[in-house]
């Protein structure tokens, strides 16, 4: 009887530690995970600089106005005509080649837009652009004016203001100041049945020209401190213009006086790579 009494207290111990399992497990401290920490926010605010790389496509042209001057040996109706033949304007070709150089500028974030200010520099690569015109007449005149443009570097100071259609993709047009060395020269060679040749030549100059240019692109930022950017520009240099004089080859007289204007202007595709601090 008392063996029966021991074995029906150790099962009835051991049935009441089961049926507390489950409340004790209950009551114990759950280890939960921590979530990940959150990754940083992107921000455009702040200085940067780049580098940048592309092609230019250069549309020049030139004009001409020419008046006659006093010539003796010359009559004035054929000094007139002769005027005639060298008036005009002519495109000097279309120049296309590599541009490339490097720029600074500073963002500012607000919202979902940026705003911000932008200057480069950058080198041209590429051939002097150039044109001619050649005119011949029934009365025996004859007459070749030639001219020539390089644009061998450009710079831009412009704003910028875009859109943030994701925080790391920025959308913004961009406009200001152009500026450049424009190097260009004209000449003049003419003549008649009769023996008479005159000729002139535009200083070749170089000039420090402003003008505008304007466009837009997108920049992506890949990382906090890094984006890259694809980018077009329209720059327009405006206008220069020169005076000069044609002689008479025989005796050295000005028998023509010359105003020779160039325009300046073309097209950038290019893209770049930008670190901010």
């Amino acid at each position: 009887m008392g063996m029966l009494a021991n074995r029906l207290l150790q099962t009835g111990a051991a049935f009441i530690t089961l049926l507390a399992s489950p409340v004790m497990a209950a009551d114990m401290p759950v280890k939960t995970s921590l979530p990940p920490p959150a990754a940083p926010a992107f921000s455009w605010t702040g200085v940067y600089f780049g580098l940048n790389a592309g092609w230019l496509g250069a549309n020049n042209s030139l004009v001409n106005q020419a008046t006659p001057g006093v010539d003796q040996n010359v009559d004035p109706q054929e000094l007139a005509a002769l005027a005639g033949l060298a008036t005009g304007d002519f495109s000097l070709g279309n120049k296309s080649g590599f541009i490339g150089g490097a720029g600074i500028g500073y963002n500012y974030q607000f919202n979902n837009w940026v705003a911000g200010i932008e200057a480069d520099i950058q080198g041209i690569a590429g051939q002097a652009v150039n044109g001619s015109i050649t005119s011949n007449t029934t009365t025996g005149l004859s007459s070749t004016l030639t001219g020539s443009m390089d644009t061998r570097w450009l710079g831009t100071l412009r704003g910028r203001l875009g859109v943030l259609p994701a925080p790391t993709v920025l959308v913004y047009g961009t406009g200001g100041l152009a500026y450049s060395e424009v190097q260009a020269t004209t000449s003049l060679t003419q003549s008649d049945s009769s023996g008479f040749s005159g000729s002139g030549t535009g200083d070749d100059f170089a000039y420090l020209v402003t003008g505008w240019t304007a466009g837009g692109g997108v920049e992506w930022m890949f990382t906090q401190n890094w984006s890259a950017k694809l980018e077009y520009l329209h720059y327009d240099l405006g206008t220069t213009s020169i005076t000069w004089q044609a002689t008479d080859n025989t005796n050295g007289g000005v028998y023509q006086n010359e105003t020779t204007t160039f325009h300046n202007q073309g097209n950038i595709v290019r893209v770049g790579l930008n670190c901010l601090w």
